[in-house]
Parts: structure tokens; sequence; C-alpha cells
């Protein structure tokens, strides 16, 4: 999903580890649009994968366990790289804000990350040599604050962006981890969008942005994977990208304004196909 033909920065292949084993829900099998306009409650949704309470978009747990057991709840690689991603997510929202002039808007989206994620990745990323993402990160949202110029608040952007890319390359859970996190990225996008236009308007802008910038980081991830080596990446990647090049009917500027498709159910039934491609790659 593209606002703009210049993208935040360019989509570039990962390096990557070893894949790992990939801890994932099982799906739930039937048709995938998983939601209709207007309900938000995640349950009533049914996802294949069960997001954790307790924040907006926690992402960092899902449903664990072999096909037909109960299962438990409990963390995993995506759900960690899905809440790597969230903070880059409202980054994006936020430099998307500030290039357009609305710089009160764009505080606020680049100050969320610290906010209402970071704490809970905290731990993971100063295990694995990743700590100083932080400091970027309030480096970034400072600038911000002071209404620095663009061009220093893009490059304060990419030095962020090029560490994310760092925290997914060097991720034990490979590539499959990384695809089901776009999937789980696109759930949370859509939870937003749902609770952002009820009632069949903008009833909240802010979480229209939000959704706007966790999927800009699923098309530019997505755009990744389909150029990986790996045939069976590779087209696991082009399927996400295709579902969430589709969902651009449902955006129309930042500000959400122009025409649009209102309906969340696109987003969660995007998720729901990506979260098939997704478990093609073990």
């Amino acid at each position: 999903m593209t606002d703009t033909p210049k993208p935040f920065r360019v989509a570039r292949p990962r390096l990557w580890t070893a894949l790992g084993t990939l801890a994932a829900a099982g799906l739930v099998a039937g048709t995938p649009a998983l939601s209709t306009a207007g309900s938000h409650d995640p349950g009533k949704n049914a996802s294949s994968f069960v997001i954790a309470a307790g924040g907006e978009g926690e992402g960092s747990e899902v449903r664990t366990g072999g096909e037909g057991e109960g299962g438990s709840r409990g963390p995993t690689e995506a759900g960690f790289l899905t809440s790597v991603a969230f903070m880059e997510g409202h980054l994006r929202a936020g430099m998307k804000l500030y290039r357009f002039g609305d710089l009160e808007a764009a505080k606020t989206h680049m100050g969320h990350p610290i906010k209402e994620k970071y704490d809970a990745v905290a731990d993971t990323l100063e295990s694995r040599g990743f700590g100083d993402l932080k400091a970027d990160i309030v480096a970034l949202a400072a600038a911000a604050e002071a209404e620095k110029p663009a061009a220093e608040i893009e490059g304060r952007f990419d030095k962020v962006a090029e560490r994310i890319d760092a925290v997914e390359a060097a991720s034990p859970g490979g590539k499959a981890a990384g695809l089901m996190s776009l999937a789980k990225l696109t759930r949370i996008a859509a939870e937003e969008y749902a609770v952002a236009t009820e009632g069949g308007k903008i009833a909240n802008l802010h979480e229209y942005q939000d959704a706007w910038g966790f999927l800009q980081v699923v098309e530019d991830e997505a755009q990744a994977y389909a150029n990986d080596s790996d045939a069976n990446v590779a087209a696991a990647g082009q399927k996400i990208l295709e579902q969430v090049r589709g969902l651009a009917k449902a955006f129309g500027d930042i500000q959400g304004k122009g025409e649009m498709t209102m309906d969340s159910a696109l987003l969660y039934g995007a998720a729901a196909r990506m979260e098939i491609a997704a478990l093609s790659v073990k």
C-alpha cells in the first residue's frame, strides 16, 4: 500500500540467520474474511492467531500448541518481531505527517514507540545487542518535538530503520517468523482501522494513521521477501505483497481524505490470507 511514489526508505533484501522453528497458532480453516465492518471485538473476529490483551496492538503472544491440542499463551519470535515492526509503523506515520506539515500529530506518533511498546521488547533487544535502539528512537522523537528540519528527521528515521533491519536479520526465528509477523501486524492494523472507521466514517484519525503506518511496514518487508533467493520465501512474500497492495482501496491520504472503501473486513481477510502464505515457510 503506497501513499506516495517515494518510499520512506528503499526496500532492500535483509540478511538472515538460519531458519528456526515457526511457533504459530493453528490455522482456522474457512472463509478468509474474518470480520465485518463495525465489528471490533477480536474474539468475534475469530482470528486464527490470538493477540494478547493489555495494550494497544500488543501482538506479542499467540496461542501455541500442536494441531488438535488446547495450546497455551506464550511469547513467540513472530510476536517479538511484530512488536518491533509496530514501533516502526508509528514512526512511518509520524514521518509522513511531518512531511505533510502536521507537526503536532507527527510528534504524537513519534512518541508512541517508547510510551507504548519499547518496554515490552527491551530485555530481548538488550540481550541480542540492540539496546541502543531506544536511544535512537528517543533522539528521533526529540528532534520532532524540537521541530527540526525534515532532512534531519529523515536522517534519524533512516538510522532507526536500519537498526530495525538488523534486529530482524538477527532473529533466531528466521524468515518463517518474519513472514508470520507481517500477518500479525496486518491483523493489528485491521483492529486499529475498525476503531478508526466506526460508523462508516473516520471516527478516530489517529488509529487510521496507525493502520496506515503498519501497512507501510508490511509492504516494505513483503517486497524484500518477494526478492529472496529462496523460492518458497519469495513466493510467500509475493503473496503477502499482493494482499497488502490490495488494501490501498481502504485508504485515502494520511489525513483520511479522499475516496476509500471503508471496510475493516478487507484488512482482516488480507491478514488471514497472509497467515496462510506465511505458514508455507518452515
